[in-house]
């Protein structure tokens, strides 16, 4: 469940140790902490919103006059997420009529129910004055969440109690939870609290990582380097359907590189006009067992072709030897698979890749192993005694047989990850487990893999990081990654750790994942959302449903985000727009019809109309100017750039169109990736909002006073991002206390295009579906 659903339960106890004169009260000396996240405001823009007439229209009762912003400065400082030992200002205005303020704290450093009153201070009149504020009719009070409160990494939650004379009311986050201005009850428990995400204080991310662009790639689909090794019909077997229910067939091999993946989903119609092509399409009915030849080698040979893109990191799903295309089910977690080469081919890999200042992440899937691997042994195909046949024989003994979870009297008489009998669930839990995937490290001998566990082995060969598979999954836990993390920063300190979970990691069911302890980010598939929802609207690809929003609620929702998400972590988060396990951005964002629409054959052969694959470059042009712009690092899932297309897997895994990439989308790639690495301030600036209404969202990324986001000393600069998903329009930037008056921007989207800075504020005329990114 989700902690702010579950606040409720907290605040009753709350309030019950009230009543029981059980709280700990404490009133700290108030610190005004600045903030770079938030733009400042100047003493009449804040005197104004004070006072806006709008907020008081209704004058009874008071407290529907009662105010506070988690996303503005004054309101909460810092904005972000703190970490441990740290303090909190917080701040709340009113009517002159209130006589009292406190801060409401629950989780207090992690323990469920704990309980905190913060007394807040009323605002003296010359503090007052220093905002513009007239004490005559606004009462401000602050109180600081002391750092006793802010001691162990987690997920706190707070709101406000107010009162006037002897009449209480509460105010805590809006119903939607985005965070920002909030909500006014009489009653706490039709209120939800404010996150305040608390992460340890000697949390790091890679500093390679956070400058960098990521390119994914699906290695079967990528580009095929050497033939010889491509796998083969007569020699190679992956598992399918035989007439006894699962078994090892031969594998199918695509002989044209530019065909379409087969989809077993596919129904083939006898009756049907289109029975040859459903029949091509489907194959042999089997899942994952077709393949195209792409390998390492060939990502060898287009290391130039990725530089040019601007890209410092190449994200590789599984390589490691198994039976079927995509490699999740691993056979052997300390060998390549031979159709992708050798460990020398790795070793070259490495080695060239740096040479260019490319980093590998390579993709770590311990929650399960393949049925058919050198640990299960479903199918005998390895030597030695795996643990299928020791179950079947318990005198035969395995060393394997506790790695898995088993269910006795069930068919089949194990755990299959999400159901899966092809993917026996790891028992994580088990020490000798543990050990094989990152317990042991040789430091004199790291390159032998007897020696050395699966993480710390890959790294000795010149792997970067590890992007880790289902990382929320059941079987796994905070426990589990803090130990693979200190595992993995003992043999390479500035080692990526990337998780991937597709809801909020730092509060995930109720788990945080993002404690500073575990990863140092994740796959940020809730970007991905949120962007789909503000420039395509509502749709479904049969994983999300996303709702269309405004940009107002977009930026509420990136706001939330930086709120909630370490800042170190945020920005390194792997900002995707596609990846292996959904739909291609381009697919949405030409105006496919959802997934649940079309049947699996119509899936498959869809296009768009000439129109519709105008609009959609040119929309995708717009989202990676955001992407490219916003906090955290651009990924690039393979051919994106060159205007792939598909529906979810297998459709979203094509190969890549090697001489017939859309060049006007290309280039627009590497334009964005030449300004990304020529402008560092758009990868440690602070994120400023400006402007958000209708179809228009712009903001600032900006290094002030030497220092960036991250507190590292830096260059001063400014960015100036905004983007038009609608009409052509006019729009007025505020930029007092960004820029001075006077300032030229010139426009690296369009060379030669410059606005100048006049009265305070930027006007910009943005043409229909255009963007302008400014320095």
């Amino acid at each position: 469940m989700d902690h702010r659903l579950n606040s409720a339960v907290a605040r009753k106890r709350f309030l019950k140790r009230l009543q029981l004169g059980g709280t700990t009260l404490s009133l700290a000396v108030i610190t005004l902490v600045s903030a770079t996240w938030v733009a400042p405001l100047s003493k009449n823009a804040f005197a104004k919103r004070l006072h806006d007439p709008s907020r008081h229209a209704v004058a009874f009762p008071w407290y529907n006059r009662v105010y506070s912003n988690s996303f503005d400065a004054f309101y909460r400082s810092p904005f972000s997420a703190v970490p441990t030992d740290s303090t909190v200002v917080l701040r709340i205005s009113g009517p002159k009529a209130m006589t009292g303020a406190s801060i409401l704290l629950t989780n207090v450093n992690g323990v469920a129910g704990a309980a905190a009153s913060i007394k807040m201070r009323r605002m003296s009149a010359a503090d007052s004055a220093r905002f513009g504020i007239s004490p005559k009719a606004t009462a401000v009070y602050e109180g600081v969440i002391p750092a006793s409160d802010l001691r162990t990494p987690t997920v706190e939650s707070y709101m406000f109690q107010v009162q006037a004379g002897h009449s209480v009311a509460y105010y805590g986050n809006n119903g939607n939870g985005y965070g920002g201005t909030g909500s006014v009850a009489t009653d706490p428990n039709l209120l939800i609290g404010y996150d305040l995400t608390v992460y340890d204080h000697t949390f790091v991310t890679p500093t390679w990582l956070r400058h960098g662009i990521i390119y994914e790639i699906f290695v079967d689909r990528f580009n095929n380097g050497n033939p010889a090794n491509d796998p083969s019909p007569t020699k190679n077997l992956a598992i399918g359907q035989g007439p006894q229910g699962e078994t090892l067939v031969p594998i199918q091999f695509h002989k044209n590189w530019n065909s379409t993946p087969y989809d077993p989903n596919i129904v083939v119609n006898v009756n049907s006009k289109n029975f040859l092509k459903e029949l091509a399409l489907r194959g042999d009915g089997n899942f994952s067992t077709d393949f195209f030849g792409g390998d390492l080698r060939g990502i060898i040979d287009k290391l130039g072709y990725l530089k040019s893109l601007g890209v410092n990191t190449l994200y590789l799903t599984p390589i490691f030897q198994s039976e079927s295309n995509h490699k999740y089910d691993t056979g052997n977690f300390k060998m390549i698979d031979p159709s992708f080469g050798t460990l020398k081919t790795y070793v070259a890999l490495a080695y060239d890749a740096k040479k260019l200042g490319i980093h590998l992440i390579l993709d770590g899937v311990f929650e399960d192993t393949g049925s058919d691997s050198l640990y299960f042994n479903k199918f005998g195909t390895y030597p030695g005694v795996g643990a299928w046949q020791s179950y079947l024989n318990p005198r035969k003994k395995s060393p394997y047989s506790s790695w898995y979870e088993w269910s006795p009297g069930n068919t089949p008489p194990y755990i299959g990850w999400s159901g899966v009998d092809t993917l026996p669930q790891t028992n994580t839990q088990n020490k000798s487990y543990q050990n094989f995937i990152y317990g042991m490290y040789d430091k004199v001998h790291p390159k032998n893999p007897a020696t050395n566990s699966v993480a710390a082995y890959w790294l000795s060969l010149g792997a970067s990081g590890w992007r880790l598979d289902s990382a929320n999954n059941n079987n796994f836990s905070v426990a589990w990654w803090t130990a693979f993390r200190k595992a993995v920063k003992k043999v390479d300190p500035n080692a990526a750790i990337i998780g991937e979970d597709w809801n909020n990691p730092t509060n995930d069911g109720g788990v945080d994942w993002m404690t500073g302890t575990t990863w140092d980010s994740t796959m940020n598939y809730p970007f991905r959302n949120a962007v789909i929802s503000f420039f395509r609207g509502n749709y479904n690809d049969g994983s999300v449903q996303n709702y269309a929003m405004g940009a107002s609620q977009f930026n509420a929702t990136m706001m939330q985000m930086l709120q909630t998400y370490p800042t170190p972590a945020m920005y390194a988060e792997m900002n995707l727009l596609s990846s292996q396990d959904v739909e291609r951005i381009l697919t949405i964002l030409e105006g496919a019809p959802n997934d649940s629409q079309l049947s699996a054959y119509a899936q498959a052969t869809w296009k768009p109309t000439l129109a519709q694959e105008a609009t959609g470059v040119k929309k995708l042009e717009l989202v990676t100017d955001f992407q490219y712009g916003f906090v955290g690092v651009p990924s690039i899932y393979y051919g994106d750039e060159a205007g792939m297309i598909g529906f979810k897997d297998p459709l979203d895994r094509g190969t890549y169109p090697w001489g017939h990439a859309n060049a006007l989308l290309l280039a627009h790639y590497r334009l964005l990736g030449a300004i990304r690495n020529a402008h560092p301030v758009l990868q440690q600036g602070a994120y400023v909002p400006l402007y958000a209404h209708q179809n228009v969202i712009a903001f600032a990324r900006t290094v002030r006073n030497g220092v960036d986001a991250l507190g590292h000393r830096a260059k001063n600069a400014t960015a100036i991002i905004a983007i038009n998903d609608g009409t052509a329009r006019t729009i007025h930037l505020r930029l007092a206390g960004i820029l001075p008056n006077g300032t030229v921007l010139h426009d690296a989207l369009l060379g030669g295009r410059t606005y100048t800075v006049a009265d305070g504020q930027l006007t910009l005329t943005l043409g229909a579906l255009q963007g302008v990114m400014l320095f």
